[in-house]
């Protein structure tokens, strides 16, 4: 018997899109082993005699509890009025947006599912170039020393045990000496942890959005490099950290020496002044609760034209392919938007991916990011692969899902 307390669908999303400028995608979930076929029966609300179809849908995936199902439906004026027939031996159940019925409707402008219209602005595209990508991520500090006059003063002799505080010297001009080892490799895209002017060896507490560190060399110099991994088919792409700064981050400081009578008083999340650390949490928001990290305030327009304008100078002055945003969850999708539409209005081939730990499908619309960095799909890479803590059977499913 079919069971539709297991059956799922909604109009838009993950679920009834625009795969591309002509074609929808229309998924559909039943409980597993529950359903043996799904037709979907499509058309133009306005022009349905003429127009209807009835598409046999394909099992997407599978996972412990449920089937997916898919059907690619090219609709001639771009609009599409639908509903779904299951069936199960002798049984079949009709599922229309306002229920379920043993008959198919009558009406077919009243109660179906309904994909107003394909609007070709909807319609997103990331950069045809990411999908033959292979990138290699260069943590900057670690990769190769190749100027030993401008590392930090505390350096240690290269191949010495890292820890998170410690330098070993790695700069640009050591990823220029080794381009032609890395295009060995194969690889044609570069993702840089941040270069930009901090004081720890991961440089996620940014002091100038516009400054290489110079530890790593100057803007010239990755201009430089940018350039030259051009010239060998290669895209870099930057870390942004715009959630927050870092401590010596001049509008922080100036917050930490004026108080609340600061002009950039409202660049932060001060919950309690003066801002300070209190057994261990400090009174302003931060990234985690690391006092070296003041989180932004991404609703102050200041803030916002600051922010952007860093963006949109490392596109258009150094020339770089785009942009890996960390802790992107936390910043909100009223600035994402804004961050998309600016870097994209400069180059629509830049590629823009969010730091993203969980489900992502809210920034995936369109709107926001090209893509996230995928950790649910490496975790379960990790536990099969690395650990070993489940077989292919559950790896195969967690994929599925």
């Amino acid at each position: 018997m079919i069971q539709p307390e297991a059956v799922y669908h909604r109009m838009g999303q993950n679920w009834s899109y625009a795969y591309d400028e002509s074609t929808l995608h229309i998924r559909i979930r039943t409980k597993r082993d529950n359903v043996s076929q799904i037709d979907l029966f499509c058309g133009d609300k306005f022009g349905w005699d003429k127009t209807h179809e009835v598409i046999p849908m394909q099992r997407l995936a599978s996972d412990g509890l449920f089937d997916y199902w898919q059907a690619s439906v090219r609709p001639v004026y771009r609009r599409l009025a639908y509903y779904f027939a299951l069936y199960d031996k002798d049984e079949v159940l009709y599922f229309l947006e306002k229920g379920f019925y043993p008959e198919p409707p009558a009406v077919v402008y009243e109660g179906l599912f309904d994909f107003p219209f394909l609007n070709r602005e909807d319609v997103h595209s990331p950069p045809s170039w990411v999908k033959d990508a292979v990138f290699y991520q260069i943590f900057p500090e670690r990769f190769a020393n190749g100027d030993p006059t401008n590392d930090p003063t505390d350096v240690l002799e290269w191949g010495g045990t890292p820890s998170p505080r410690n330098f070993f010297g790695g700069d640009l001009q050591g990823v220029l000496d080794h381009l032609d080892y890395l295009c060995e490799l194969g690889i044609n895209a570069i993702y840089f942890n941040p270069l930009f002017a901090a004081t720890t060896n991961h440089k996620y507490d940014t002091k100038d959005y516009y400054l290489v560190d110079p530890h790593f060399g100057t803007n010239t110099l990755l201009k430089e490099l940018v350039d030259s991994c051009h010239s060998k088919g290669i895209r870099v792409i930057l870390d942004g950290v715009f959630n927050h700064c870092g401590h010596t981050f001049p509008p922080f400081v100036d917050l930490l020496a004026n108080g609340q009578s600061s002009r950039y008083a409202d660049w932060f999340h001060v919950r309690e002044w003066p801002p300070q650390v209190i057994d261990g949490i400090p009174t302003y928001d931060t990234f985690a609760f690391e006092p070296i990290m003041p989180k932004f305030n991404t609703e102050n327009p200041e803030v916002i034209e600051y922010l952007l304008n860093a963006g949109r100078y490392w596109i258009e002055e150094i020339g770089i392919d785009g942009w890996r945003l960390d802790v992107a969850n936390e910043v909100s999708h009223s600035f994402w938007r804004q961050f998309c539409s600016t870097i994209k209005s400069i180059n629509p081939e830049a590629y823009l991916v969010g730091e993203i730990m969980h489900d992502s499908l809210p920034w995936l619309l369109g709107d926001q990011f090209d893509a996230v960095m995928n950790y649910p799909l490496t975790n379960i890479q990790i536990n099969f692969f690395a650990h070993g803590q489940i077989n292919a059977a559950q790896f195969s499913q967690s994929v599925a899902t």
